[in-house]
């Protein structure tokens, strides 16, 4: 999910970006799509939604008429400030959000061993979690880039790793 959370959630940023006036219903298309396989996790919503795809489609549906309603009603400005306003606050340290860069930059120097507060205060449950796997740590550069820009293209196995993952805790945050 993490792959497919960050890739959706690029793909929202560009749609809220552009100036196209069918914008959001492109982006309802590619959220309901059924054949599309999802970056990073090798699925797709008929794999991964079997069961629940009637509830999607009108979970997303919903959504979309409620975003176009208020992108018709709304100023543009005011229109992002409304889009983004559940996530105002929360989350922030979430791909894409405001803290998200200090996130990962704690990773990569962490995984370069270079937090000994982070390892001292979090080194049995690390081990516990296991090491790294080889790709992350084969390029911590590529990989820092990758989290920054498209942490999908990691691959699910390896997001899994970092999911749930207090190496990814911004370094106010860790204990």
């Amino acid at each position: 999910m993490f792959a497919r959370n960050t890739w959706l959630t690029r793909q929202a940023f560009d749609v809220l970006g552009s100036d196209d006036q069918f914008r959001l219903y492109e982006l309802e298309d590619l959220v309901l799509d059924r054949d599309t396989v999802w970056p990073g996790c090798e699925g797709t919503l008929t794999d991964f939604g079997w069961g629940f795809l009637g509830e999607i489609k009108k979970q997303v549906k919903q959504r979309i008429d409620m975003f176009r309603h208020f992108e018709k009603s709304l100023p543009p400005d005011d229109f992002l400030a409304f889009a983004g306003a559940p996530r105002i606050g929360t989350h922030d340290d979430h791909y894409g959000m405001p803290k998200w860069p200090a996130c990962v930059e704690a990773a990569v120097r962490r995984l370069r061993g270079e937090d000994e507060e982070f390892w001292r205060a979090r080194g049995d449950l690390m081990t516990r979690i296991g090491s790294a796997p080889a790709p992350v740590t084969a390029d911590l550069e590529a990989t820092r880039k990758l989290l920054l820009e498209s942490p999908w293209e990691l691959g699910a196995e390896n997001l899994g790793w970092f999911a749930w993952n207090p190496i990814l805790q911004p370094r106010s945050t860790t204990p």
